[in-house]
């Protein structure tokens, strides 16, 4: 069974679609099949799980046509059956938006914040250029703290801020790579222009 060629983006067009994707498992298994076909026991093999969930979750994506079969190879019993993803990204529109991938994580970081508070204050300060500087700081300084909280504003033109995300994603990589840390840690940085 061959099926259309790829298309490079598709705009979501209904509510059952962008629900398919808000799932992480089936939006990790939608992308696994962007760059090539896949089986469900390639599929296993790259997301380490049963073979009745990935069926499972290959059928809402089927169903949701964003995912089909691309080809089947006959053997014994059943053919195989290799799926492709119906284009190379996805673009969900605003108005089919449930809860955006970040606000879980964040809830869970600012949860994870507030529990590490115990002799926590905040300190309120100025640069040599007037900034305003908010830091969270432990009261007894002899005990290193288990999570930090930095808040910064800044005055920077498009080029810097452009800069700045690049250092940061540069530097999230860089520890997301490191080994033998005994810690696993969240981390979230963000910017956004104050009107």
């Amino acid at each position: 069974m061959q099926s259309a060629a790829q298309s490079s983006e598709m705009r979501i067009a209904n509510p059952a679609q962008a629900a398919a994707l808000e799932n992480p498992l089936r939006a990790r298994l939608l992308m696994a099949c962007v760059a090539q076909e896949r089986s469900l026991t390639d599929l296993r093999w790259h997301s380490g799980q049963t073979l009745s969930k990935l069926h499972y979750h290959v059928t809402r994506l089927l169903d949701a046509e964003l995912l089909h079969v691309s080809r089947e190879q006959a053997r014994g019993g059943r053919p195989i059956r290799f799926f492709r993803a119906i284009a190379q990204s996805f673009l969900v529109p605003q108005e089919f938006l449930g809860e955006l991938p970040g606000e879980g994580l964040a809830a869970e970081l600012r949860n994870l914040l507030q529990r590490s508070r115990r002799d926590m204050s905040l300190r309120y300060a100025s640069d040599a250029r007037g900034n305003l500087m908010v830091t969270l700081v432990r009261d007894e300084p002899e005990h290193a703290p288990k999570a930090i909280e930095l808040w910064q504003t800044f005055k920077l033109s498009r080029q810097q801020r452009d800069a700045l995300a690049k250092e940061l994603r540069e530097l999230f990589e860089r520890y997301a790579k490191a080994e033998g840390g005994s810690e696993t840690l969240l981390a979230h940085a963000a910017f956004a222009p104050r009107h």
